[in-house]
């Protein structure tokens, strides 16, 4: 197996685990605010699906990403959440469909891209939070990020009575 085929693989059960922990919730679900300073499912739902286009197609790629470039702030009637602070995460609410169409456009461009990579690629030096990384490093974030919120999701799920991971 490739570097490439690793990551293209763990992409994908990233892929499965966010939406099966997502699949089924309703507006009042996704918009749960738990105490303390926990966020809104749909907060984060919005969170995951936008870094991961931030980093593939600004950060990697130097376009812009699918969010700013389509409008889905505008689409979606919804505010971008990157470098929000605390009170817009938790005052953030979304009908818990709102995204899906989002969702699919990132996934299939972080396939794409995913499908044009060398492993010469992965060693590309880049700057990332003002210091040097790698395009495999980068990469490596993004497949991390998602397992790590799917668990908060669940948990959040899990306090509203809910079933929280589906596996």
């Amino acid at each position: 197996m490739t570097t490439i085929q690793f990551i293209k693989d763990q992409m994908f059960l990233g892929h499965g685990w966010f939406l099966g922990i997502v699949k089924g919730l309703t507006d009042e679900q996704a918009n749960y605010l738990p105490s303390g300073t926990a966020h809104p499912i749909g907060a984060i739902v919005q969170h995951v699906l936008f870094v991961e286009d931030d980093t593939i197609n600004r950060r990697l790629q130097g376009g812009e990403s699918i969010w700013e470039r389509d409008g889905w702030g505008e689409r979606a009637g919804l505010p971008n959440l990157r470098g929000a602070d605390e009170a817009a995460y938790r005052a953030f609410r979304m009908p818990a469909a709102a995204l899906d169409d989002y969702r699919r456009a990132v996934w299939a461009a972080s396939d794409a891209y995913l499908d044009t990579l060398t492993e010469e690629d992965l060693l590309r030096e880049m700057e990332s939070a003002g210091r040097a990384s790698s395009v495999g490093a980068a990469l490596g974030i993004v497949l991390n990020h998602t397992p790590i919120h799917v668990g908060e999701i669940s948990a959040i799920k899990g306090i509203q009575g809910l079933r929280g991971s589906p596996l």
